[in-house]
């Protein structure tokens, strides 16, 4: 039961300080704040495989460096706004590197892995080139991403970029699916720690009218996820896209496997199409 606890692409495979562990149980923290998941001492210690024992002492540590706030035993453990903002920025370190050794062609698993490592031993003026070098116009080179927050590509705001929906059944020519006219064609990118598509109904008697369920583009295997509500309409995380970045083109294109569903109806491959984005 343990194993299924685990997001095995954070677990390092080597030893290394309890420094570097401070920072891994930092920023995991982090990414179970922004997945509204609680965090305590056992789930710290079946995430690294540590003894709670070591857990509490490093999470003692960090209770006195500031990042977390002193707590009970069996008790959810809170990160400070300082623990916050030393998380984000581990975040953004690590995916930087992931989504460059993905950019010269290292599987997303390996890549999570190696970042793990190598997020220690990079200066921050190396992970800067990096990311950089992984935005930059290099013509013939195209790049698959998946797991991004979009928030090493754009600043804190929103942006309007462009959206279809594809029927899965025919490729050439590519048709519309009947709902892709109950959108207006656009779609919202909103930045803030992490990244959120919302979709834009055209009209009222349109707007969720039937269920929105997406797959994670990296955990294709998994369950459908139902699409949260939003002002417009379904809002989607980012990271739940596959993005293929066009460097010649400026261009960043994003699929997802959706299913529209209508009430009582569960969604399947058979009733799936392809939303899909246009950024630049």
């Amino acid at each position: 039961m343990e194993e299924k606890t685990k997001d095995r692409s954070r677990i390092e495979m080597s030893p290394y300080s309890k420094v570097e562990r401070e920072t891994d149980i930092l920023e995991q923290l982090y990414i179970w704040r922004k997945q509204g998941t609680e965090a305590t001492e056992v789930k710290i210690g079946r995430q690294f495989d540590i003894p709670k024992k070591t857990a509490a002492a490093l999470l003692k540590q960090m209770i006195e460096k500031g990042y977390i706030y002193p707590y009970a035993p069996n008790k959810e453990i809170i990160l400070t706004p300082y623990g916050i903002s030393e998380g984000n920025e581990c975040f953004e370190r690590h995916s930087s590197i992931s989504q460059f050794l993905q950019y010269i062609g290292v599987t997303e698993e390996t890549a999570e892995q190696d970042a793990c490592r190598a997020e220690h031993f990079f200066t921050d003026e190396t992970v800067k080139a990096l990311c950089t070098f992984a935005n930059a116009d290099i013509r013939g080179y195209e790049r698959r991403i998946k797991n991004s927050e979009l928030t090493d590509r754009y600043a804190k705001g929103n942006y309007v970029f462009m959206m279809q929906i594809y029927s899965m059944g025919q490729n050439r020519p590519r048709t519309f699916r009947e709902e892709n006219f109950w959108y207006t064609g656009d779609i919202t990118l909103e930045i803030a720690d992490s990244g959120w598509f919302e979709l834009q109904y055209a009209k009222e008697e349109y707007k969720f009218k039937k269920k929105l369920w997406y797959k994670n583009a990296g955990k294709l295997t998994e369950d459908w996820t139902e699409a949260e509500k939003g002002r417009l309409g379904e809002r989607i995380p980012a990271n739940a896209f596959e993005f293929i970045v066009k460097a010649s083109e400026t261009l960043v294109e994003g699929s997802l496997l959706i299913a529209l569903t209508e009430p009582g109806e569960e969604p399947d491959i058979w009733n799936s199409c392809q939303l899909e984005v246009e950024l630049w």
